[in-house]
């Protein structure tokens, strides 16, 4: 055999076995690429990788002491925010759950993997392409991208949150229970910064959260309403990426509103509104209850509050550059305009009418009513008895 055709023959055998290579290797970057958008197991060590120091368990002795303190206090609290808010719950609250930072994003990584997973079957049940090395390669480097930035945010709000009131979005029902948490660690650094005495500072966070558990199960149909809501946004927002890139490259240069909502369609931005009327009038009305009862269950609570509220306003720049990214900043306008709604309602008509509210999902303002209080009272004096709007 000839040098030359010795090369051939080798040419044609490593030839072979590159085919081969870069077959098994298409196959194992499929494999590999999946169809998930987020890897929540790398997000969990992500995030508790970049708490670092404060991704400390709560120790056995301070669980039991906080859950002692918080089932105590939400006995006192429970008639007073009844009283205020003019209902009686079916059933007592739940048992305070106290957890740690750690802990605390395992509870919301477990809610954000469900409500991603809604969002994978829509885009994969829209995806007409046929899926190629190219794409495989695309969604892992997205997909490692995800789960960085998840993480990164994770591990931030892991640090902020005080207290939440877990609504149980994905299994609403009639026998769906809300659940109560405390980031206990949170409490008492932010307590010992504001130089709050702790006890003091646990009771204003566990009236706040507890008026959200009254407004959910003093009222069945909300939880319902509530999650339909959270999914008609989020499949909005997922069913049509088309054009998203420049109507990103829109919003971020644009002016007017808020940058997220500059980037959504007519349609996901309509579904957006309502959620995000729901949620004002929800934040805004828990502030009015928990102002209303507040003196009888915590002393010198007015000064409590501003000193709190004062808190938020000396953010870093980190922070407020992270909020506004995020949309987190939109809670903190809900909570003013949710106020402002209430206040206005109660200056010119009784906390009856107020109340009425939540006698359905058809007497809720829309975002236009929570700006406008004047239109929503319009609208429910224009109502039969039966509750349809005439």
């Amino acid at each position: 055999m000839s040098r030359s055709a010795g090369r051939l023959g080798m040419g044609i055998v490593v030839g072979g076995l590159l085919a081969m290579g870069a077959t098994v290797a298409q196959r194992e970057l499929m494999r590999r690429a999946g169809s998930r958008l987020i890897d929540w197991e790398a997000v969990r060590l992500i995030a508790r990788r970049r708490l670092g120091p404060a991704g400390v368990p709560l120790s056995a002795a301070d669980r039991t002491a906080a859950e002692a303190f918080y089932r105590e206090t939400l006995l006192r609290i429970e008639p007073e925010v009844a009283a205020a808010i003019g209902a009686d719950l079916p059933r007592a609250l739940e048992t305070p759950a106290v957890v740690d930072r750690l802990e605390w994003i395992d509870l919301n990584l477990a809610t954000f993997e469900q409500l991603f997973a809604r969002v994978e079957q829509i885009v994969a049940a829209g995806s007409a392409e046929v899926d190629t090395p190219g794409r495989a390669l695309a969604r892992i480097l997205n997909r490692s991208l995800g789960n960085q930035q998840l993480g990164w945010l994770m591990a931030f709000m892991a640090r902020k949150v005080l207290g939440q009131y877990d609504v149980s979005l994905l299994a609403a029902g009639p026998a769906t229970r809300g659940r109560l948490n405390f980031v206990e660690q949170n409490i008492v650094a932010t307590a010992a910064g504001l130089r709050i005495p702790l006890d003091e500072f646990r009771t204003f966070i566990a009236l706040h959260e507890a008026t959200h558990a009254f407004e959910f199960e003093a009222y069945p149909w909300l939880r319902d309403h509530f999650a339909a809501s959270v999914a008609e946004a989020i499949e909005q927002l997922a069913g049509d990426s088309s054009g998203l890139a420049g109507r990103l490259r829109s919003a971020m240069a644009g002016k007017g509103g808020h940058w997220l909502e500059r980037m959504m369609t007519p349609a996901q931005l309509a579904a957006f509104h309502r959620t995000q009327a729901l949620m004002s009038l929800l934040e805004g009305y828990s502030n009015h209850v928990m102002n209303h009862a507040g003196e009888r269950i915590l002393p010198g609570f007015a000064q409590l509050h501003e000193r709190f509220e004062r808190r938020n306003e000396a953010r870093t720049a980190v922070e407020r550059a992270v909020m506004r990214l995020t949309g987190l900043d939109l809670k903190m306008e809900q909570y003013a305009a949710g106020e402002r709604f209430v206040s206005s309602v109660l200056a010119t008509r009784d906390r009856a009418f107020l109340n009425r509210v939540w006698e359905g999902p058809q007497q809720l303002p829309d975002l236009a009513e929570i700006k406008h209080p004047d239109r929503w009272i319009a609208r429910i004096e224009g109502s039969g008895a039966n509750g349809a709007v005439a």
